[in-house]
């Protein structure tokens, strides 16, 4: 009652009327208002003292990045990622900073207190589509006026699109409309844009976003195919769209994340990352970490989430208060996260990898049983894929029980018969001790047997490694990681990462943050694309 009060205008005349009880609520209510403000205030200063510390100490980097020791190739990418990480800095700065008052239309932009410098003109010899923005309505609004509005001028903008392998320029024609009568005057508003007063459309950005985390084409080798088209675009430019849209999509992929830790079973995975300390010249190794909701969950998505180390705390930052099941790997940062409640899900072509290997090189002869024995289990699976859960549960109970019962048995006869410390020994112990969470599939028909499903979305990222060479920064592999969450995710899909990003950056701008899981891949409906209208 106190917070509804003090949400109310109150009238002078209103607060005579008040008895004591009423007064006190209302300023207990005003207070809290006050206290709550505050520390928004608060909050946002201290993210801005931050921001500001990080793009002080990056420009510092961008200076001494001339002195590294470090390839051609090498500082080419620590250049693009220093313009990237900058520009998201930068953009993340002016997101929390006050809006400055808007200038008027016809306003001189040499009235600003800071002029930019005049953007070089697009190049003559590309093909022109002209866009019409003119009022829905050409009668003057003024009350009691009515008359008929006239076009007396209009402003021109041009954006650069592309469509693989055609650059054009899109120039946005916005009419001018003035009363006569009473000297109003009427425009067509400047369309948002994903980057305010950029040259890019939508359709480029997608472009250069697929270019370098779908193809994995580093920045300079991108300025070079555009400027064999006919359009220079240094690199420096290209790394600033990169990051501004990294922002920008990031609360797209936060609502991917969220959505994903409601499902009840996830794969994970992980795999390492050469990743450059700006300033020290070297490079250590990082990783991508990769979540997943289960194999047979009807949402296909995949995250990735790029981290310093293979420490288990990044999981568990990632997981959060999440409980479910979780398929992976024998490692042992996942450990922790079993013991407050997660519950482990054995991967069981693991399990058989370490009998293949023994098996290929011919150095073990119940490596053959064993694979054989499995070999069983991954037939019944093929046969279940396409059942519901119930029904793959109730066949895995009846067949798949007693093929791995009859397994667990031969595994402890042989190994009681195996010296110690042997490689036969290793692969009977790997299963052994993880029989327990190998077999837990059988007892749940949501859980597969193995988490291959998650291993495959980290093959673009193994493709990716050999162009990458390294990442540049924590903050650029934080975005690469963002990036690639929605381009594989579009891909699990059936989507044209292009074609989805572009339609997402288009949209973007003007979509209702309470509605943003409409951009979600698994729930993503192409938007009305707009006709050009050809001059």
């Amino acid at each position: 009652m106190a917070v509804m009060m003090a949400a109310m205008v109150i009238d002078p005349q209103q607060l005579q009327h008040m008895d004591a009880q009423q007064l006190r609520a209302l300023a207990e209510g005003l207070m809290v208002k006050l206290m709550d403000k505050d520390q928004e205030i608060h909050f946002k200063q201290t993210k801005i003292d931050l921001l500001t510390h990080e793009i002080a100490r990056y420009k510092r980097l961008q200076f001494d990045a001339k002195s590294e020791k470090l390839h051609a190739d090498q500082r080419s990418l620590l250049d693009e990622t220093l313009d990237a990480d900058l520009a998201a800095l930068e953009a993340e700065l002016q997101a929390l900073s006050p809006a400055p008052a808007e200038p008027s239309d016809t306003a001189d932009t040499a009235a600003t207190p800071k002029a930019k410098p005049r953007r070089t003109a697009l190049p003559a010899h590309l093909p022109r589509v002209e866009i019409q923005h003119e009022p829905e309505n050409t009668a003057c609004t003024t009350p009691g006026c009515g008359c008929q509005m006239k076009r007396i001028g209009e402003d021109i903008s041009e954006k650069l699109d592309y469509t693989p392998g055609t650059f054009t320029v899109e120039r946005h024609v916005r009419g001018k409309w003035a009363c006569a009568a009473c000297q109003k005057l009427v425009q067509a508003p400047v369309p948002a844009q994903i980057i305010d007063k950029g040259i890019p459309t939508s359709n480029l950005l997608a472009n250069v976003l697929v270019a370098k985390y779908g193809d994995h084409l580093p920045l300079y080798r991108l300025e070079e195919i555009y400027a064999r088209e006919g359009v220079p675009l240094p690199r420096s430019t290209l790394a600033q769209w990169v990051g501004q849209c990294g922002v920008q999509l990031q609360p797209l992929v936060d609502a991917l994340k969220a959505e994903m830790l409601t499902h009840t079973v996830l794969h994970a995975d992980e795999t390492p990352v050469e990743m450059l300390k700006p300033g020290a010249g070297k490079t250590h190794r990082a990783y991508l970490w990769a979540y997943s909701p289960g194999a047979f969950e009807p949402m296909k998505a995949v995250v990735y989430d790029f981290a310093e180390s293979r420490s288990g705390e990044h999981a568990r930052a990632f997981l959060g208060e999440w409980r479910g099941s979780l398929i992976c790997d024998d490692y042992g940062g996942y450990k922790a996260s079993f013991a407050k409640g997660i519950t482990e899900v054995g991967c069981m072509a693991h399990a058989r990898r370490k009998f293949f290997d023994l098996h290929a090189n011919g150095t073990s002869q119940i490596a053959g049983q064993a694979l054989q024995t499995i070999g069983l289990l991954y037939d019944i699976e093929r046969e279940t894929q396409d059942l519901s859960a119930e029904d793959r549960q109730a066949i895995r109970q009846d067949k798949s029980r007693r093929i791995a019962d009859a397994l667990h048995g031969w595994m402890l006869a042989q190994r009681s018969q195996v010296a110690n410390g042997g490689a036969t020994a290793k692969a009977l112990d790997y299963s052994l001790k993880r029989w327990q969470a190998l077999t837990r599939f059988i007892d749940d028909g949501r859980l597969p047997i193995d988490n291959n499903w998650i291993e495959n979305q980290m093959r673009p990222i193994a493709i990716g490694r050999k162009n990458w060479l390294f990442a540049g920064s924590l903050l650029a592999g934080q975005r690469a990681a963002a990036v690639m969450s929605l381009i594989q995710s579009a891909k699990l899909n059936g989507h044209d990462p292009h074609a989805y990003l572009r339609d997402v950056l288009r949209r973007l701008p003007t979509h209702r943050a309470s509605q943003i899981g409409e951009l979600l891949p698994h729930r993503w409906v192409p938007g009305q694309i707009r006709q050009n209208v050809i001059a």
